[in-house]
């Protein structure tokens, strides 16, 4: 119990009143009202009318309560908070019941079945919304099954909490000494979520005690350190031992691993299945400029940034104006002496609410207190990235007719333009020079964190032409003039093509996976499988980040290729087969209609910059899946076997792994 909670039960009833009232101002009074009407059942709460309005300068909508219903649904929520808490059942919903109170929240808008299907899972009522089942109860497993995972990030235990559940032995190799991944690696100033805390966790963890709408790094990191140790997980993970390798047995339908740990010292494991969930962003992209070993003053990538550095009194650059360099220029431009801001591309980089806030003491005990709010503010903050889609497709009319894209992308140009020219004071050489000409959403929106504003103060400089050189003092674009400079902070992104690197895994017939992928690019089935490389799977791999709207945040889509994976070693160990590939020809297919689908949306248009843009690699769609996500969610619904061959025979154990092994439902 917390000192909040404490208070509330001991102060008086008119303080614990007050108290409750600002909660409930505060509050996603949408939300309290779903959650109020679950609760009472009253119906008052259904017939409350609701207003759509835009967020994130028109990126996205969502519904609010009707200015002139708010008072009635505040005093309520009051009193029952008040008078009535404790007396009503918690349980959860029938999908009737769910499906109709989805649809209160946006007005009464239907729901189809297609769509109820993908929003079921988001206000996580059920212990476990995304999960691999036993189909007719667990299987006994050989003494000694193994899965390898690779990594201890979020997908790395994600992963693990399938396994876990369904009591498959399991082992996470972790180069670095503590769980993390990425948000072990980026220590940068100011570094944080740019999704809300509340989306950005697993649906099978409730009611995680954030204390900022938009969490920073080290609670982010603690969250997952939480994770590990709540669902029994760190103590199977081997914490600074590395993969560099492995090769697959086709004898015995085993994968070898080789290992290094932090002194060197090399050894080999044996696995049955190997899931590597090393990252996208997990190899920092090296700055690739004439005279970087001349540089005299300190360069530091911002995956590099501990502790050790500091910007106070120095003259800084700042490399990169994607979310990195967004996130860390405010705090870096407070402590340097003078800053000068690189930029080679603007980007549309938007507001978001609350970004930057505190959770409040009422927020915090409303989410634990009330009845189902919680759930229901999951599923509220949802509603903005599910029409994402409509921004994508262009629109040969509306461009026949002097438009560029669509019309709500041209729309959405517009109000973020005008949110540029608002946060510069309207200063005609900055709103020139940041306003970008690619059309929003063909590159990441970048979510601001005062770095329009940080523009403005006197000691910080944007510079637009392109870096010619470093010499021994600085920085010399390609217009001659140069900027002698302390520190120099590269905040470039990561090289994202390099899925898996630096591990080199050799499939069936001795063929690397990296000279697979030398071909056009990383491929992969559902971005998970690659034919040739049975019992294999890349978690965040080609083409598997959803930004099409639907697929929520990064933890929901981790949620569900985990189920996807753990579904697939399922079904083959049910069959009773040791071995499990997508076939060629399922491979092939997939990525022909990927492509093709692909070829409509704004990402491969010359709007889309794609010469800068991460999410295109040599002319092909890379990282994103370029399907509405209503079809994505039922390709990965369920595995199609009919799409994979499974040989083998029995699988075996591993003896270094043998020990009674017990599942549990």
């Amino acid at each position: 119990m917390t000192i909040i909670d404490i208070l509330y039960q001991l102060g008086k009833r008119g303080m614990n009143r007050e108290f409750i009232r600002k909660a409930v101002e505060e509050a996603d009074l949408n939300a309290l009202r779903l959650a109020l009407l679950q609760a009472t059942g009253d119906p008052e709460f259904a017939s409350i009318p609701v207003t759509r309005i835009d967020v994130r300068a028109g990126a996205g909508t969502t519904y609010v309560v009707a200015e002139d219903h708010r008072q009635r649904l505040i005093e309520r929520a009051v009193e029952f908070l008040s008078d009535d808490l404790g007396k009503h059942a918690i349980g959860v919903p029938s999908d009737e019941h769910l499906r109709a109170m989805m649809e209160l929240v946006a007005g009464g808008k239907p729901i189809g079945d297609r769509d109820f299907d993908i929003r079921k899972p988001v206000p996580a009522f059920d212990a476990y919304p995304r999960c691999a089942n036993w189909r007719d109860g667990p299987v006994k497993l050989p003494e000694g099954f193994q899965v390898v995972i690779v990594g201890a990030g979020f997908s790395g235990l994600g992963m693990a909490v399938q396994l876990e559940r369904l009591g498959i032995p399991y082992t996470i190799y972790e180069r670095r000494s503590e769980i993390g991944g990425t948000w072990s690696i980026n220590t940068y100033p100011d570094a944080r979520v740019d999704t809300p805390s509340a989306m950005y966790e697993f649906s099978f963890e409730k009611l995680y005690p954030w204390t900022e709408h938009f969490a920073r790094q080290a609670e982010v990191r603690a969250y997952l350190e939480h994770i590990a140790r709540k669902f029994a997980i760190f103590d199977k993970i081997r914490f600074n031992q590395e993969i560099k390798g492995g090769r697959f047995d086709e004898t015995d339908s085993l994968w070898r691993l080789d290992i290094v740990d932090e002194a060197g010292a090399q050894k080999s494991v044996a696995a049955n299945h190997v899931v590597s969930a090393s990252g996208l962003f997990s190899t920092p992209r090296a700055l690739a400029v004439e005279g970087v070993d001349r540089f005299e003053g300190e360069i530091v990538h911002s995956t590099e940034w501990d502790e050790r550095h500091s910007a106070a009194g120095k003259t800084v650059a700042v490399i990169g104006n994607g979310s990195t360099g967004v996130q860390l220029l405010d705090r870096i431009s407070d402590d340097a002496k003078r800053t000068y801001v690189f930029q080679r591309t603007p980007q549309w980089i938007t507001p978001r609410e609350r970004y930057g806030e505190a959770m409040s003491a009422g927020d915090s005990w409303l989410r634990r207190n009330m009845p189902y709010y919680w759930n229901w503010t999951r599923y509220t903050g949802t509603l903005p990235v599910l029409n994402l889609y409509q921004f994508l497709v262009p629109d040969p009319e509306w461009q026949a007719a002097g438009g560029l894209i669509n019309q709500p992308n041209d729309a959405l140009r517009e109000a973020m333009t005008q949110y540029i020219v608002q946060q510069v004071d309207g200063r005609p050489d900055l709103v020139e020079k940041l306003v970008p000409r690619h059309a929003p959403f063909s590159r990441r929106l970048i979510v601001d964190n005062g770095w329009y504003r940080s523009l403005l103060k006197e000691d910080v400089e944007l510079v637009t032409a392109p870096i010619s050189r470093l010499t021994r003092t600085g920085i010399v674009t390609t217009d001659g003039e140069a900027r002698d400079v302390d520190m120099i902070v590269t905040a470039i992104g990561f090289s994202v093509e390099k899925y898996v690197w630096p591990s080199d895994y050799v499939g069936r017939g001795g063929v690397h996976l990296q000279e697979r992928w030398s071909r056009d690019g990383a491929r992969a089935y559902l971005g998970m499988m690659i034919d040739g490389f049975p019992n294999f799977f890349v978690l965040y791999g080609p083409n598997s980040q959803s930004v099409s709207g639907g697929g929520g945040t990064i933890p929901t889509q981790i949620e569900m290729w985990t189920k996807y994976v753990a579904q697939v070693i399922v079904d083959t160990i049910e069959h009773g087969q040791a071995a499990v590939e997508v076939t060629h020809a399922a491979f092939e297919s997939y990525n022909e209609r990927m492509d093709e689908a692909a070829t409509g949306l704004i990402w491969l248009t010359d709007t889309a910059s794609t010469d800068r843009n991460y999410y295109v690699k040599d002319g092909r769609l890379q990282v994103n899946i370029p399907w509405h996500y209503q079809v994505w969610h039922e390709m990965l619904a369920r595995p199609d076997l009919s799409d994979m061959a499974l040989t083998g025979g029995e699988p075996q154990g591993i003896a270094e792994f043998a020990s009674p092994v017990r599942l549990s439902a």
